[in-house]
């Protein structure tokens, strides 16, 4: 991606799903001390509640259920990695370029493989989220795709903002593209992402003012059994169809 994608990104996340992991909480230990040498010192133990759909006597119920997460991370907070049972992510705020980001994720999942082999993936994604903001001079408008750019210009008035999210299908690929433009303010996350403690680029914190927000989340759903060389590939396609709906979304 360009040089403008990097000073834009603010966050980027990689994830692998697969079968869950029984006795996690019995692996956590050798895990951490593995993170811990890939210099990823930091750690922490989260529990979240969450209600799972049961099925008894005939009937659907909503059960509560508690769900454990660790979270591993780099000393400048800038990069890491949230494992539970069923789910690796790999989360970092200073994006330089594609294959540096993928060897990053990669590490996370050798580490977490070492200890525990996964044999199955349920899912692989990758999801890039920028804040446009414009250069000095020049109005926001200037970096609006058409579509957006005529219905915010046509509604005249004082428009706040403009917000589309289109869902795209490419073969075994899904993709949802999100893109808001906003009058003014600071920088927003969307509310499905924790932030946790990272650390986000400071001219993307401090700055306030008009702003394009670009959200893409692409994913394959398809069963792979677990290979580098398929997680690879399969997260470069991902990532080529993300960088065409990027195009898209910047009138410029």
């Amino acid at each position: 991606m360009t040089t403008d994608h990097n000073r834009y990104n603010y966050l980027s996340i990689a994830e692998i799903r697969f079968n869950p992991i029984d006795n996690l909480s019995d692996l956590v230990h050798a895990i951490q001390v593995a993170f811990v040498l890939a210099n990823y010192a930091d750690s922490a133990h989260i529990k979240s509640q969450s209600l799972q759909v049961q099925e008894v006597d005939d009937q659907k119920l909503l059960v509560p259920s508690i769900q454990n997460s660790y979270i591993f991370s780099n000393k400048n907070k800038t990069r890491h990695f949230v494992l539970n049972s069923q789910c690796l992510t790999f989360k970092t705020s200073d994006y330089k370029d594609f294959d540096s980001f993928l060897s990053y994720f990669l590490e996370g999942v050798f580490i977490v493989n070492k200890v525990h082999q996964i044999t199955n993936l349920n899912r692989l994604g990758l999801r890039f989220l920028e804040r446009v903001v414009p250069a000095k001079g020049k109005r926001i408008q200037s970096y609006m795709a058409m579509p957006d750019l005529m219905v915010f210009e046509k509604l005249g008035g004082d428009s706040t903002h403009t917000q589309t999210e289109v869902y795209h299908q490419i073969k075994d690929q899904h993709l949802v593209n999100r893109v808001k433009v906003c009058k003014e303010g600071g920088l927003e996350l969307p509310k499905d992402i924790d932030p946790l403690d990272m650390k986000f680029k400071a001219h993307l914190m401090t700055y306030t003012g008009p702003s394009i927000y670009i959200d893409n989340d692409g994913f394959s759903d398809k069963k792979y059994k677990l290979s580098f060389t398929t997680v690879k590939k399969v997260l470069k396609d991902i990532h080529a169809t993300i960088h065409i709906a990027r195009q898209a979304s910047i009138g410029r």
